[in-house]
């Protein structure tokens, strides 16, 4: 089987990894399967990883994605440029159309929530992860242009393309919005997205040094954006400080635009930025970060939190499970699919009551054996859902795709 794989919107962060992950794992599993693996130039310096896969996997840097200024400064700019650009004159959409041909047997997109359909003549399969585009909250994420494309795209994608959902909470969220279609999409949970798999411990430790990194902390890997949650976060951070018992810890931000704030302090109705290097500062922003750092702060972490409001899966918690880090997350109905698939252990809270993150993050804090125990029974949950089923069950869908 042949597979053309498009990665072409510049999304970083878990949906990169989770590309990764597919695509070398697909390789893996079938002995059979080539793949031209099309892809967003900024997405390349995000997972380099995947000109590793071997010979059977082609990288295909789509031309109209190629940014002629220093690499340095493309993923700033695209992340920039990407919620703000007209749906309908993505140039790479033009560019799809012109080399998928019947070369192929099957197109597969990985971000199909957020992209016009190609007009292509061969079947395709995609992975609607959310419906983020239809919500608000408090700052513009997607223009209304966008989001009315999307609200004509997304149909297309349900009923002529073989769709793929990671949760059943998004399936549910596509029969409420678009009732009575033929089909809805297969649900089919993916695991966790760790690039880095196995780091040594002098690894992380020289990770760690290089980056300053000589305190306990608390991680929250996400992008700036506002359903992200960051403010509740931080109000709960400032009253988790208020206790002597955790004066000691830090807040990291890893992410997309969390550089904004370098050197922080929280406060209760935020952070005010530190822009003097003598003064004391108790929340870091990272920016985007390469996996095997990532990996590393996930890793040699104290406690990761993940106060989203709105997501399909919480892939940070995913990762911190497989390295048995402790967790502490958003009482959501997507999260709570992760407790009822696999029977992981985890803090919820509310994440719209800061004192409520303050009150679940100090007591896991407090009680290190009890969440370190429940972290080891996560780690051994989800390690029964490898990625060897999900691929099974992706080429599974794959194949009706090609069938019909």
């Amino acid at each position: 089987m042949k597979i053309a794989f498009i990665d072409n919107l510049q999304v970083g962060g878990g949906l990169s990894r989770f590309s990764l992950k597919l695509c070398d794992n697909l390789i893996a599993g079938f002995s059979d399967v080539k793949i031209d693996y099309y892809i967003h130039e900024a997405n390349l310096l995000q997972i380099p990883e995947i000109k590793t896969l071997g010979e059977r996997v082609k990288v295909i840097v789509l031309k109209t994605t190629k940014n002629k200024s220093k690499a340095g400064h493309i993923v700033d700019r695209a992340f920039r440029k990407l919620f703000r650009r007209k749906l309908s004159s993505d140039e790479s959409i033009k560019e799809i159309e012109q080399r998928i041909g019947k070369q192929y047997d099957l197109a597969y997109f990985p971000c199909a929530h957020m992209m016009k359909m190609p007009e292509l003549s061969i079947p395709s399969a995609a992975t609607i992860h959310d419906f983020n585009w239809r919500y608000f909250f408090g700052a513009e994420i997607f223009g209304n242009k966008f989001a009315k494309m999307m609200d004509s795209e997304i149909k297309k994608w349900l009923t002529t393309s073989f769709c793929i959902s990671s949760s059943n909470d998004v399936v549910n969220e596509a029969k409420l919005m678009y009732p009575g279609l033929l089909r809805y999409p297969e649900v089919i949970p993916i695991a966790q997205v760790v690039v880095k798999e196995e780091i040594s411990s002098e690894r992380a430790d020289e990770i760690l040094a290089s980056l300053d990194i000589n305190y306990p902390y608390i991680i929250f890997p996400g992008h700036f954006f506002p359903h992200k949650n960051h403010l509740n976060l931080f109000t709960a951070f400032y009253l988790l400080k208020k206790d002597p018992a955790f004066k000691a810890y830090k807040l990291i931000l890893a992410g997309v635009g969390t550089d904004k704030v370098e050197r922080a302090k929280a406060t209760y109705t935020g952070i005010r930025k530190i822009l003097n290097a003598e003064e004391e500062y108790d929340i870091m922003g990272m920016g985007y970060q390469p996996n095997e750092v990532l990996d590393t702060l996930i890793l040699k972490a104290d406690l990761l939190v993940s106060p989203s409001i709105y997501e399909a899966i919480c892939t940070p918690a995913m990762d911190a499970w497989s390295f048995a880090t402790p967790t502490a997350i958003s009482d959501i109905p997507p999260f709570r699919e992760h407790e009822s698939n696999w029977g992981i252990k985890t803090a919820f809270f509310d994440p719209m009551n800061p004192h409520d993150i303050a009150g679940v993050i100090a007591k896991c804090l407090t009680e290190t054996e009890r969440i370190k125990a429940e972290a080891r029974v996560s780690q051994e949950k989800l390690s029964l859902y490898s990625w060897d089923k999900i691929v099974t069950e992706y080429m599974n869908v794959f194949k009706k795709a090609i069938a019909s």
